[in-house]
């Protein structure tokens, strides 16, 4: 009795999760845990994983850590093909949740571990999320040239099986490493294609975070207008499934464009907003971006000084950290702001260090305010 109201409980869960109701999901999830003896061991492991899911979405990432952990823990309880392959899915959980803190050698570790369950197994669908998965952490850590061979991989793994999901998230991984490396025509029609077969498949978060991916490639490509109109359709969508990751950095976006139109009250009240969440969980590549526009506002309102000082700030944070591109953002505002202070710049150094990461951004001659990709 007790592990038939558990799976009710747990079919509840994933009924949430798939409409993209992350915080009622968790609480399913919480309650068929509860209701399962200590012998199911796999129906106990299966909710520690979707629990581990939803605590992601929602960037509760500590959190999500115990619930893979504990997921991993049981997995490895019993070897086994299919045991190993519940290893695989922790493990990316687990690299996933790292990622969101920034935790990127500790994440690669996990995520090429479970790649190369993955492939031994010959799990094309399990490699394939295992690689979409890396290409996400080679993107953040800057290694542009990397991600992108990655996604690419993902992307083909997901259309040999027409795996419409595995299709539509590559899709969106190959539009952010493009907008990246300077390349927002390509961008756009990632984002595109990547909407296309997302709505199709009703999934929310997945329709959100397309929009929010054609609008930063219309910021790039300075159809500011347009870009501010998806912008609204993410956050909505956001703000409806109760996401808080993809929700704060639509709002730096939205903020940067409201910037780049001279909108500067409208710009700081986005990037306070976003910081807000940055903090509130532990998302350092994140409060950089939002610091970084916060400077930009202060030497827009005639505060130079200031904005030096708020862009050390960002600086700081990111000569801590594994992010090389926010460090290349963080060297160049800087220089920028020196520059227009009288101090002798030279932007040649700074845009090799770009170069070196796969990245032609900046092109042609850099000015204030900056449109950053």
């Amino acid at each position: 009795m007790r592990r038939e109201e558990g799976d009710r409980h747990f079919r509840r869960g994933e009924q949430k999760r798939m409409e993209s109701h992350f915080a009622e999901a968790l609480e399913a999830y919480k309650q068929a845990l509860a209701h399962y003896p200590p012998e199911a061991v796999v129906q106990r492991r299966q909710s520690y994983q979707k629990m581990g899911d939803c605590l992601r979405r929602m960037a509760d990432f500590n959190a999500a850590k115990e619930g893979f952990r504990s997921a991993l823990s049981l997995a490895q309880e019993a070897p086994g093909e299919e045991d190993e392959i519940e290893v695989a899915d922790a493990l990316v959980g687990l690299g996933l949740s790292m990622r969101g803190l920034g935790e990127v050698g500790e994440a690669l570790t996990h995520l090429e571990r479970a790649r190369d369950i993955y492939e031994e197994w010959e799990d094309p669908e399990g490699e394939a999320y295992a690689r979409w998965a890396l290409g996400g952490l080679w993107r953040i850590a800057g290694e542009l040239y990397k991600a992108k061979p990655s996604f690419d991989e993902a992307l083909s793994l997901s259309e040999g099986l027409e795996d419409p999901t595995g299709i539509g998230y590559a899709l969106c991984g190959l539009g952010g490493v493009t907008r990246l490396m300077g390349h927002y025509r390509d961008s756009l029609a990632y984002y595109t294609r990547a909407h296309t077969v997302l709505k199709e498949i009703d999934d929310v978060f997945g329709t959100a975070y397309s929009f929010c991916g054609i609008a930063n490639a219309h910021r790039m490509g300075a159809d500011f207008e347009r870009a501010l109109g998806y912008f609204d359709r993410a956050t909505a969508l956001y703000h409806d499934i109760g996401d808080r990751v993809s929700y704060a950095y639509t709002l730096w976006g939205e903020g940067t464009t409201l910037k780049m139109v001279g909108k500067e009250e409208e710009a700081m009240e986005a990037f306070q907003a976003a910081e807000a969440i940055f903090e509130a969980t532990g998302d350092q590549r994140g409060r950089i971006y939002t610091i970084l526009g916060r400077g930009e506002i202060a030497f827009l309102g005639g505060r130079p000084a200031e904005a030096e000082e708020i862009v050390g700030e960002a600086l700081g944070v990111a000569e801590t950290s594994p992010f090389q591109l926010e460090r290349n953002h963080c060297c160049l505002l800087h220089l920028l702001v020196r520059g227009h202070r009288g101090a002798e710049v030279n932007l040649q150094e700074v845009r090799e260090e770009y170069r070196g990461l796969g990245s032609d951004f900046p092109q042609g001659e850099v000015s204030l305010p900056l449109n950053l990709p």
